[in-house]
């Protein structure tokens, strides 16, 4: 007889759909924790006088909805490409697949665009979440479909692996079918971890370019990115269904955080004439990139290096008042990320990431 679930054996396995809410049968599983679909469907109690109190136990369900977590985990080049394009960044040849470089393909370049006045693709996907129990090789799984991130952030910190975090949501949630069974056996994926600590800063006027004006070391010691796509999801009255028909992307707001050494460090440190509180008390406008490589590619590639990097135009909106670290004096800042027409085809910024091979959840 079967025994109860584990927590070490659940898993979730994730896949692009070729048609939004056309549900495929996902197979590589997502590295990291797993807290499993809510089911967010609503159900209604008719409001009653029938001469009871209370009135009686009739309900209904006009709305089906259902929302995934993918808790706090480690960053990896290989698996974050695909929360950014269920986040309505369009890649830069509208391939989901990435842009193939060298031998074989042996290296792809995600150029994520944050959409200006272009309308994105829609990139949504179809995940199946569960466990496996003690007497089965099967388990009990649910499914969600046409699954886009409504809010994906990124925190790092030195000494620590940057940590990625995502709130998405979709139609509906329901059993995989009459038993709870995955449609695929799961895949685990070779993956890198994103090491704070190997970053590196650059800020610079605007108008001088991304990638100017390198941060002199150890002027950053911590900081964040949040990107937070707005997707309005459509219910109608002419298509035979509770879910929602079609999802629109609105907008999106990005937001950060920096924690700078409160020195005297030129145009980089917190402190100083031409440091970054007085930048933010001038509301002078920057760039920022920020980069992290990984390991080599080696295999005959044009790209011969993995990289995770991120270019956006901000402007300061807070500094908070003196803090330590253990004594040492910090400052945070707080950061708002809007176009910017003096940076031409970046007004919004892009996300370049480059992995080895293409993206699993996107092939087969």
């Amino acid at each position: 007889m079967p025994g109860p679930g584990r927590k070490e054996l659940r898993s979730a396995r994730i896949k692009a759909e070729a048609t939004p809410g056309t549900k495929v049968s996902p197979r590589f599983l997502w590295r990291g924790p797993i807290e499993g679909i809510n089911d967010t469907r609503e159900v209604k109690h008719p409001e009653m006088q029938v001469g009871i109190f209370g009135g009686t136990d009739d309900i209904y369900i006009p709305k089906l909805a259902a929302e995934l977590e993918f808790a706090s985990t480690e960053a990896t080049f290989e698996q974050t490409p695909d929360l950014f394009l269920m986040a309505g960044f369009g890649t830069s040849g509208g391939n989901r697949a990435g842009s193939a470089q060298g031998a074989s393909g042996s290296s792809v370049i995600f150029t994520l665009i944050l959409p200006t006045s272009n309308i994105p693709p829609t990139y949504s996907c179809t995940a199946e979440v569960g466990d496996l129990d003690s007497g089965s090789t099967s388990g009990f799984a649910e499914v969600i479909e046409y699954l886009l991130v409504d809010e994906l952030k990124f925190e790092f910190k030195g000494g620590e692996a940057m940590m990625v975090s995502a709130s998405a949501a979709g139609r509906q949630g329901t059993a995989t079918n009459a038993v709870g069974t995955y449609s695929a056996v799961g895949t685990l994926v070779s993956v890198e971890e994103i090491l704070s600590g190997l970053g590196s800063f650059w800020l610079s006027p605007v108008g001088s370019g991304y990638g100017t004006g390198a941060v002199t070391a150890g002027n950053i010691l911590a900081g964040n990115v949040t990107f937070k796509p707005v997707w309005t999801r459509k219910f109608p009255v002419d298509a035979g269904i509770l879910y929602f028909h079609t999802a629109v992307y609105t907008g999106m707001e990005v937001t950060g955080e920096l924690t700078l050494e409160y020195q005297i460090s030129g145009t980089y440190g917190a402190a100083g004439s031409a440091g970054q509180v007085e930048k933010w008390r001038s509301q002078q406008p920057q760039l920022i990139r920020m980069g992290w490589p990984g390991a080599a590619i080696s295999e005959g590639t044009t790209v011969t290096t993995k990289l995770f990097q991120i270019d956006l135009p901000i402007t300061w909106d807070r500094f908070d008042t003196l803090g330590d670290i253990d004594g040492n004096d910090i400052r945070v800042g707080k950061f708002t990320s809007k176009y910017n027409a003096a940076t031409n085809a970046g007004g919004r910024g892009t996300v370049t990431i480059v992995r080895q091979g293409t993206s699993e959840f996107s092939g087969a």
